[in-house]
């Protein structure tokens, strides 16, 4: 048998790193040196695998990675830069760690446990023209994922790298805070590194002096700041002595978040995303990177009887200068008041100019009772889980919200959200007409409260769209909410959820990646661009997104179940499998996690575990009433085709929500141009 029997030649991504500069600070201090080797290691080591990247070789200060996409190596490698870009604004000066990251794929040679061949050569060079944190690509990596990754690809030119024979085009990848950058530095330290243009540039050697002061010069000049009307309202602390009084701490929080968004031309983070800095002792110039804002405003509340102090700061995250401070000292009643005041005052510094009516939209008041307002907004932080026993939670705490003030239009569209989420999706074994009747009561009382609530017109088009397959009005109720509070990031959300299942994806993606810049924090939209991508069938670039919803919460189920179903189209069943499992244990149960294993399983031929599910769904253990649609993913996966339909129809008589989804995600194993199938998407309305 000859040697070449035992290896294996196979198409792959390849990356390689290295500190820049490392082998002089090894030669200056030593210790210093092993301490930034370590803390590279620590810091690249669990981002690797959460993009399929398997290290071959770590050769001093250098790192070998192979990966199965040159998508998941991009990505990978922009992750790397992004958390030493955000390390090293914290780092002392002389302790910075930069990478220098190349990129290339192409044919590499596995022989035991070493790989080599002409991807693994070319890649290793395309590193080392790389500039300090940056991240250089081969033509071939940079045509398989543009359009495919929210970056910039700028083109230096056609590379002379040491011991290639051919020539190499050479991209870069233009990351988050390049983003205003010409071109020129890279360029320009591109060319300084051929051969060719060396010889050139000796022999004009004063140009080379200017050019290399004026080079220095843009390679030093600091990333652009966010701009001042991309603000974040950090939860107000709460001083009182009682420490049940931190509710209307994040009461005011909320209100303030709420009242800025409703400025056309204001970007305000979403509550999702600020609330995670909550007492986490993060410093403004950290919270400003990683949100990407110019300004912030915090504050503290002392209440003390019926009387409140707060104290409010607003900060260029640039400069760190107070653009504004203030103190007030009301009576709990006045608060509403004081809320308005200061989001006049946050515009008139940050020079945003009020559009007829948004002064008075400042001016309205949700609800003058404080624990109402607690209900409330713990109602909300329960909605956002995302479980059956979170969603039965919220509604209690909605519940209570508008037994305390009847008049509280915000507290009904959280009600109305709830029971949508219920009947549209399966959440807990409430009856499907019942919650559509709820959800119907509640988005209606909440407008007839307040015509001018976004959030009641996004609540009712919520329920047009999930219950009542009403296209038409639902996106004219979005749009309207979305006109009313343009900073309203759920409301962008689900907007963006109706044009995925009527096919408009790109759309869909536009306005899923508007909520994400509102709320960059927010699982649930993290969630919703992986969903859109799995749709438009898009899967390693899907896989790659829901890992990254679950960096923002590792518990989230929904993650998972997308995460699942991705890996069953790509035929990764065992990936599938854990996947759907976690998300089964994470959701107590859910009902439509459960048919989807019953789907994979009756895929791999474990008949006996898919018939097992579908009895349950046939026979709830619950004595609730079987859902068919659920039925049906079932039986589809067991390959009966014309008993899926028949349940398909009679889901489609009763109007279940999940069927939205049936067009655009392929969780029924059926021909989509099956003349029935056919007949149950136009029924719905989801084509023509």
């Amino acid at each position: 048998m000859s040697s070449s029997s035992s290896e294996q030649r196979r198409l792959a991504a390849i990356m390689f790193t290295d500190i820049v500069g490392y082998s002089a600070v090894t030669q200056r201090d030593e210790s210093l040196a092993l301490r930034l080797l370590n803390e590279q290691k620590k810091i690249l080591r669990p981002l690797i695998p959460c993009f399929d990247g398997r290290v071959i070789e770590t050769i001093g200060d250098a790192f070998f990675v192979e990966f199965p996409s040159a998508l998941q190596a991009a990505l990978c490698a922009a992750e790397i830069q992004k958390t030493l870009h955000g390390r090293n604004a914290m780092a002392a000066p002389g302790e910075e760690i930069r990478l220098r990251i190349g990129l290339h794929v192409g044919d590499v040679v596995h022989s035991g446990a070493n790989v080599h061949g002409d991807g693994v050569n070319i890649a290793a060079r395309v590193q080392q023209v790389a500039l300090p944190g940056g991240i250089c690509l081969s033509e071939d990596v940079a045509r398989q994922v543009q359009n495919k990754i929210p970056y910039r690809l700028l083109k230096l030119g056609r590379g002379e790298l040491k011991n290639i024979r051919l020539p190499v085009d050479i991209y870069c990848l233009v990351l988050p805070w390049e983003k205003r950058s010409s071109g020129i530095a890279e360029r320009a330290g591109f060319l300084l590194g051929r051969r060719k243009t060396r010889r050139t540039l000796l022999i004009a050697g004063a140009g080379l002096a200017a050019g290399g002061v004026a080079l220095w010069m843009i390679l030093n000049s600091p990333a652009p700041p966010a701009p001042a009307d991309r603000i974040a309202v950090l939860p107000f602390l709460n001083i009182s002595r009682d420490q049940d009084d931190e509710y209307f701490a994040d009461g005011l929080t909320e209100e303030l978040i709420s009242n800025l968004s409703k400025l056309r031309d204001m970007n305000v983070i979403a509550r999702t995303s600020v609330f995670k800095y909550k007492n986490a002792g993060v410093d403004i110039a950290e919270i400003g990177r990683l949100l990407n804002v110019g300004s912030i405003l915090e504050g503290s509340v002392r209440k003390n009887g019926n009387t409140a102090l707060i104290t409010v700061n607003l900060t260029d995250v640039a400069t760190q200068k107070n653009l504004w401070s203030q103190d007030y000292t009301r009576e709990i009643t006045d608060v509403f008041a004081v809320q308005a005041d200061i989001s006049m005052r946050v515009a008139e510094k940050l020079k945003i100019t009020m559009l007829s009516g948004e002064e008075e939209k400042l001016r309205q008041r949700g609800t003058e009772n404080p624990d109402a307002f607690r209900y409330y907004l713990r109602g909300r932080e329960a909605f956002s889980r995302r479980t059956e026993a979170s969603i039965l939670n919220a509604i209690g705490y909605f519940n209570n919200a508008v037994t305390l003030d009847p008049e509280f239009a915000l507290a009904f569209a959280g009600l109305a959200d709830c029971y949508t989420l219920i009947g549209g999706a399966g959440y807990t074994s409430m009856a499907r007409d019942t919650a559509v009747h709820y959800a119907k009561r509640a988005a209606r009382r909440a407008l007839e409260l307040d015509g001018s609530l976004a959030e009641a017109h996004a609540s009712l088009a919520y329920v047009q769209f999930r219950l009542e397959w009403n296209f038409k009005d639902a996106e004219a109720g979005f749009r309207t909410a979305i006109d009313l509070k343009p900073g309203y990031a759920k409301g962008h959300e689900w907007y963006a959820l109706l044009l995925a299942v009527r096919g408009r994806f790109d759309e869909a993606l536009a306005a899923m990646r508007k909520a994400g810049e509102l709320d960059p924090l927010s699982t649930s939209v993290s969630t919703g661009v992986g969903r859109i991508l799995y749709f438009r069938q898009e899967y390693d670039e899907s896989i790659v997104q829901f890992r990254k919803a679950l960096t923002l919460d590792p518990l989230y189920a929904e993650a998972y179940l997308g995460m699942g179903l991705t890996y069953r189209r790509q035929k990764k069943y065992r990936e599938a499998a854990e996947a759907l499992g976690e998300a089964l244990r994470l959701s107590g149960g859910r009902k439509v996690i459960r048919a989807a294993l019953g789907h994979l399983y009756g895929m791999q031929g474990n008949r006996s575990g898919a018939e097992t599910i579908l009895e349950s769904l046939k026979n709830p253990p619950d004595g609730s009433r079987p859902q068919p649609f659920l039925i049906a993913v079932v039986v589809s996966g067991l390959g009966r085709t014309d008993e899926a339909l028949d349940y398909l129809e009679k889901a489609c008589d009763e109007k279940e929500g999940l069927l939205l989804y049936l067009y655009v995600d392929p969780m029924i194993g059926i021909d989509p141009g099956h003349p029935r199938f056919m007949a149950i998407i136009r029924k719905i309305g989801l084509r023509d």
